[in-house]
């Protein structure tokens, strides 16, 4: 089996050595206390009232703590999640969250100041404030603006000190997660939660993937209450904000994500409409498993059958060379920073029980520098995983000289250069396949990737739409969460499934994330748009990486529904032109 395999293979490992060591580490402590410095500079500095000149004085200090509060976060953030037994790490990270708030607190009053610029004003021109345009006149029009200094006092307050520890809290809680499972050899395992997801996502043996499932749903039906109880808290403390603002509780999202609300409706409907046939992605697998309708524990699974079929174990370094082929096509970069990567020890990808499931890409904004984080099975869906946090990755990397504050832009944009570097690789894989069984392999996976991307996505969205409603009236319950996730499973997937995914709310820790708002439908939008950009790619050649770069460096500055209506290929892209052929 592939996790046997893996666990035997030596897998790169991320070191933080070059970076700040550990959360109590001399470099970490001193970097917090520089950071609390400066705020306290702020505190005492900054005039009631400021003027423009105060503001050109002040804003460099701003900008000082922070490019080391952000690096704060992320470092504790890893931390936590190569750990999730490392109880300080997990503390930093609340820690480290909370002074970053004290720090949008104590330069609240130089943002005021930006917002009354106008765009032509002349003062944009000066160095210290030019890199915060884009952002400070966004922020003027924010639904934060419509709340008076004393609301958004308290408010942050609390988010410092009750809002944002609640991150930790989720984890603290998957850390709990411990069951024992049988394969289909009958030999037992006991699994964590991290190692449960990785056998959901691309181990072969569908008696440990449905036994794994079963133990998941288990133990996440004894433990609903504690989930729900998070989610309460969270969207209970949103809600009171939104209304305080007199904003709906889309408004938010739809800000942080540079999305109009006309432009998500269009999107969704555009879907919805098609939704039979996105459910073809899964009625034509189905009967590989030996069924009509596919259960939900094999939505991910690779190809039944041998060996040859599935494209066996692959090894981590063949992995790697294979991304590094498929992507020379973005961009001639990427081969030798996947190399850097490697060298510089800045890639996780060990199975360990005690690791945080799933994958993410972060970045230490004072130094410079990127890691991904991963748990490597071997399987060929593995092999994309890899792909997909390197573009982020990357992505950081080509913007690392800017302005930390341009560095930074919505989720809907971050997802694009990673699912298009999925989309290249299984582009790569296609054209480069020796057999029927190989391009068989990457026709699955395309299949794969329309459904998660255009059924499961608008499920989570849904989900939480329909959680929030009942939040704004009252406390949400376990059986609630039942009935949202039967209605809406079957709303997006029909008959298409056997089964729901009935814990999906409580395991993917999109929805419990702090710094980010109805996370969930970032996914499909940058799908979407990286699908345009294929098309871009296929029309530019050879002047396409010239392009991509100058597109990366921008995004943020861009406002994502307007860019969406420039592909003009992707309101009609919905044809699944693949799916076609896989009775082939």
């Amino acid at each position: 089996m592939a996790q046997k395999e893996t666990t035997q293979e030596k897998l790169p490992a991320w070191t933080f050595d070059d970076a700040y060591g550990s959360v109590s580490d001399e470099r970490f402590l001193n970097e917090r206390k520089h950071v609390v410095a400066c705020i306290e500079k702020l505190k005492a500095g900054v005039p009631a009232k400021p003027t423009i000149e105060d503001v050109i004085e002040w804003m460099p200090v701003y900008d000082d703590a922070f490019d080391g509060a952000s690096s704060l976060i992320s470092f504790s953030y890893c931390a936590c999640s190569q750990n999730l037994t490392d109880i300080e790490a997990m503390t930093a990270f609340g820690g480290s969250q909370s002074l970053m708030m004290q720090l949008e607190v104590a330069g609240a009053s130089l943002f005021a100041i930006l917002g009354t610029l106008s765009d032509e004003d002349p003062a944009w021109e000066n160095a210290a404030i030019s890199h915060w345009k884009f952002v400070a006149l966004e922020k003027k029009n924010s639904w934060k603006s419509k709340l008076n200094e004393t609301q958004r006092r308290l408010i942050d307050e609390f988010a410092a000190t009750n809002f944002y520890p609640m991150d930790a809290q989720y984890k603290r809680l998957n850390k709990t997660l411990k069951v024992q499972v049988v394969d289909g050899k009958g030999q037992t395992h006991d699994f964590k939660q991290s190692q449960c997801m990785s056998v959901l996502k691309g181990v072969p043996d569908p008696v440990l993937r449905s036994n794994t499932q079963d133990a998941m749903n288990a133990w996440y039906e004894a433990h609903a209450q504690s989930y729900v109880d998070i989610l309460n808290a969270m969207h209970g403390f949103r809600s009171v904000q939104f209304k305080e603002a007199g904003v709906d509780w889309l408004t938010p999202s739809l800000e942080q994500n540079r999305m109009s609300k006309e432009a998500i409706e269009a999107l969704l409907k555009c879907v919805y409409d098609r939704r039979e046939e996105l459910q073809e992605a899964i009625r034509l697998r189905a009967p590989y498993f030996g069924s009509k309708q596919m259960k939900t524990c094999d939505l991910l699974a690779p190809v039944p059958g041998n060996q040859k079929a599935t494209g066996g174990h692959i090894s981590h370094p063949e992995a790697m060379e294979m991304v590094k082929k498929a992507l020379v096509a973005v961009s001639p970069e990427l081969p030798a920073f996947i190399d850097m990567m490697l060298e510089k020890h800045w890639l996780e990808a060990r199975v360990d029980p005690n690791k945080a499931g799933g994958a993410f890409y972060s970045r230490f904004n004072r130094l410079k520098q990127t890691r991904v984080f991963s748990t490597y099975m071997g399987s060929f869906s593995s092999v994309i995983m890899q792909a997909h946090e390197l573009g982020h990755a990357f992505h950081y990397w080509v913007m690392r000289d800017l302005p930390t504050v341009q560095t930074e832009f919505p989720m809907t944009l971050t997802e694009v250069a990673s699912t298009f570097n999925e989309a290249n690789l299984r582009h790569y894989r296609t054209v480069t396949s020796q057999s029927d069984e190989e391009r068989f392999t990457i026709l699955w996976q395309e299949l794969n990737s329309v459904a998660n991307f255009c059924l499961n996505q608008p499920v989570r969205m849904e989900f939480e739409e329909r959680f929030i409603r009942i939040r704004q009236e009252r406390l949400v319950t376990p059986e609630d969460t039942q009935e949202i996730i039967e209605a809406v499973w079957r709303k997006w997937y029909g008959d298409a499934t056997v089964d729901t995914d009935p814990y999906i709310w409580a395991y993917k820790p999109h929805f419990f994330m702090t710094d980010q708002y109805i996370y969930n439908y970032a996914y499909m939008v940058g799908y979407l748009i990286s699908q345009g950009l294929r098309k871009e790619q296929e029309k530019r050649g050879d002047a396409f990486p010239a392009f991509y770069r100058e597109f990366e460096n921008s995004c943020a500055i861009r406002v994502v529904w307007r860019l969406m209506t420039s592909f003009v290929s992707i309101w009609g892209w919905i044809r699944l032109v693949p799916i076609s052929g896989i009775n082939a």
